[in-house]
């Protein structure tokens, strides 16, 4: 039995609430338990419905062992047969072909085991990600729960419409960053009660543009910044900023305009009352094929548990 007057220089204790290192998302925790020359010991807490991956080689390369502590994960793209893997289940690689994506079917718990450094890829992409998370609410204090709740939205209407892997991921990212190109729209525009004058509005439909250039600053993020650029196209191409129609703009975008719109009318502002659900429902029908992707507006009502077609 190990006291304490007789730990040595050699022996480490961790205690639960005292990792090395930790870096949050509202939706995942990273805690660095413990680290050497060559290896690095990580726990990490996702919640359900999440999607998180194993890097490819060409992206990181080295020795990676993952246990199962709590919950469920599932491996993409396994068809008729899910991969499924619970607690006390494990997988290892020693470098990937390519990435390698997993479902969070219940939230769950991992030990990661690798070669050092792995922590600081995390690290690095959750923190790039809260940067720029913090200064959309700084901006705008309304956008936090708003963008939860496209984030999650999406997710689930991007799985409906059969999306998998890093179409998900894009998703995820532009889904939760889709209005950080309103943090170089003046406040004097963004937060004006009054109509908008043609040059303000201009200046407002700037905002999905500095928005992918924002994005694109990190390299992670390049995909979603396509989706952000994207997500005020009109399936009928009256949108803006280019006019892109139909299939021609982005899924991760068409998905977006659907769930934003349902999230702006059921939540109340400061400006308006929050709508039912069945208005919402309503006004999605009246715009599919118009504003929106039919196919997307159905995928969307199924998630929500909404009506189906008349």
């Amino acid at each position: 039995m190990l006291r304490k007057g007789n730990v040595t220089g050699d022996l480490k204790i961790g205690r639960k609430d005292d990792p090395l290192d930790r870096v949050e998302k509202r939706s995942a925790v990273a805690e660095l338990l413990a680290r050497d020359s060559s290896m690095e010991v990580t726990r990490h807490e996702i919640e359900a419905g999440r999607h998180i991956w194993l890097y490819a080689s060409d992206e990181w390369s080295g020795f990676e062992f993952v246990y199962i502590l709590k919950g469920t994960i599932s491996l993409e793209g396994t068809g008729d047969d899910p991969v499924e893997l619970g607690p006390g289940d494990y997988l290892y690689h020693h470098g990937l072909p390519e990435k390698e994506y997993f479902r969070a079917e219940t939230d769950i718990e991992i030990l990661l085991i690798s070669n050092a450094p792995s922590f600081h890829l995390m690290r690095n992409e959750l923190e790039g990600m809260m940067s720029l998370v913090v200064s959309v609410d700084e901006k705008d204090p309304l956008t936090e729960g708003h963008c939860t709740r496209i984030e999650r939205l999406a997710i689930q209407t991007g799985e409906r419409f059969g999306l998998l892997g890093q179409a998900l991921i894009d998703l995820s990212y532009a889904a939760y960053l889709h209005d950080i190109g309103k943090v170089r729209v003046p406040d004097e525009i963004l937060g004006k009660e009054d109509l908008l004058t043609d040059e303000e509005w201009e200046e407002m439909k700037q905002h999905p543009d500095y928005g992918a250039e924002i994005l694109r600053a990190k390299d992670f993020l390049g995909g979603a910044a396509e989706i952000v650029k994207a997500h005020h196209e009109r399936f009928d191409g009256s949108g803006y900023p280019r006019g892109l129609k139909g299939e021609g703009i982005p899924i991760g975008a068409r998905i977006i305009a659907v769930v934003d719109t349902y999230d702006a009318i059921t939540s109340a502002r400061p400006y308006q009352a929050a709508q039912a659900k069945e208005e919402a429902i309503k006004e999605l029908k009246q715009g599919a094929g118009t504003q929106f992707d039919p196919r997307v507006v159905q995928a969307f009502i199924d998630v929500i548990g909404g009506e189906g077609e008349e």
